[in-house]
């Protein structure tokens, strides 16, 4: 089962401190915790968990430059790392991909509905 909840966090969760509450979603599921700050950010997820099978995660020199300019040569390799390259691996299993499938569009729903919101 899912917990899905609305926190407003004082230490922001981009590290920067602030009196200003920084309200996020919470999804937890299959033992990982997601923190969504847009509505943006919980479509690419979904989108990212629709998929079954995942095209190759390499980035042409060419498309590296583009993005991130001239001197892409010169930063680490965690620089250029994207966002979804950073979830567990044992999230794309079959039934724990199912599971957090249904909990994002869940929470879609909840957000659509107006029961939950940023």
């Amino acid at each position: 089962m899912a917990q899905i909840e609305n926190k407003a966090l004082y230490p922001r969760w981009d590290r920067s401190t602030s009196l200003t509450p920084c309200h996020v979603i919470t999804v937890k599921v299959a033992s990982f915790t997601f923190r969504f700050g847009s509505v943006e950010e919980l479509q690419r997820t979904i989108e990212y968990y629709s998929q079954k099978i995942h095209p190759s995660s390499r980035i042409s020199a060419q498309e590296l430059q583009r993005q991130l300019g001239e001197d892409w040569r010169t930063l680490r390799g965690w620089d250029v790392e994207r966002w979804f390259e950073r979830l567990p691996m044992y999230l794309l299993e079959e039934p724990k991909r199912q599971k957090v499938l249904k909990a994002l569009l869940k929470t879609q729903a909840l957000l659509a509905s107006g029961k939950l919101s940023f």
